[in-house]
């Protein structure tokens, strides 16, 4: 595929890895989308796609196009629009038995990007998208902070991904982190931060807000790292126990552990009683949440 084969519609998108618009192919008239990163970028990304490919939940890579002052990813177009608008036309009030279906649906998008030895590293609610609009199917998407981790590799030791979703031992290779005393929590992350991450987008969806709520107003990582040394289970506080299952408390309690090493696993997750019976079918978890913007209004959560 050349340049002059796909034509850009409008930006849908832009991040710190590049802007994405909505798009067609030219011949077929089939819609895709299009990230477009500046020439000589990183293009490792595309690399870890290409790694993932042929997975039901992964975003499907179809073309790279190199031009003459940027690179171009043609990927799938996601017609149910991304986790957090669909979150948001509901008012942040998913009913638990949806968010369940998902949640089993991102678990086993995980466990094929770990098998691959690849880390996610920016695991949000903006980067899971629904393939259509009966929002039945999930897709893992931007794979711009990805790592892959073989064996043999030392651990990642650079601030990564979004801070509020951060693992603690993300946190700590962030600038101004102080008073750690946990070794497995200050030398260096992999895989597992991502399980952390879960949890938080987990609690988001059921809770409409992060979990460790009292840092909203932190300014920097440490701020942010104290508080969830501080609050250690975000279920601490008595008034939130009823929003959910004790299932669902449980879950993510496991994924929000501290230490990386007594975190719950992707395999101890995808077998968890509050995802068992949690078959994601043909069916669409809820028609009624339209591809929208924050601009469209609900009540939003206190994201930070």
């Amino acid at each position: 595929m050349e340049e002059g084969d796909y034509t850009a519609i409008q930006m849908i998108g832009k991040g710190a890895f590049g802007e994405v618009y909505k798009g067609v192919i030219n011949k077929t008239g089939q819609i895709v989308a299009i990230k477009m990163i500046k020439r000589g970028d990183t293009m490792k990304e595309w690399h870890v796609m290409a790694k993932l490919a042929g997975h039901q939940h992964i975003l499907r890579a179809i073309a790279l196009v190199e031009a003459p002052k940027h690179v171009a990813y043609v990927l799938e177009f996601a017609k149910g629009g991304d986790l957090f608008s669909y979150a948001e036309n509901k008012g942040f009030e998913v009913p638990e038995a949806d968010v369940r279906i998902i949640t089993r649906q991102i678990v086993a998008a995980l466990l094929h990007i770990n098998a691959c030895g690849v880390a996610h590293l920016d695991l949000k609610l903006e980067n899971v998208l629904f393939q259509d609009k009966d929002h039945s199917h999930i897709l893992l998407a931007d794979f711009g902070a990805a790592e892959v981790l073989g064996e043999s590799s030392a651990p990642v030791t650079r601030p990564v991904g979004t801070p509020h979703y951060m693992a603690p031992e993300v946190l700590c290779c962030c600038r101004g982190v102080e008073d750690v005393a946990d070794e497995d929590v200050s030398r260096g992350f992999g895989m597992l931060a991502d399980n952390w991450s879960l949890g938080v987008l987990v609690y988001v969806l059921l809770y409409g807000c992060f979990p460790f709520t009292a840092a909203e107003q932190a300014q920097n990582a440490n701020g942010l790292f104290q508080e969830i040394l501080k609050t250690r289970s975000p279920f601490a506080k008595t008034t939130k126990q009823s929003r959910c299952s004790k299932e669902a408390r449980d879950f993510i309690d496991r994924l929000l552990q501290i230490n990386p090493a007594r975190r719950m696993t992707l395999a101890e997750a995808r077998e968890h009683p509050w995802l068992e019976g949690a078959q994601a079918g043909k069916h669409g978890l809820d028609d009624s949440a339209a591809e929208s913007s924050s601009a469209q209004g609900g009540k939003r959560p206190r994201l930070g």
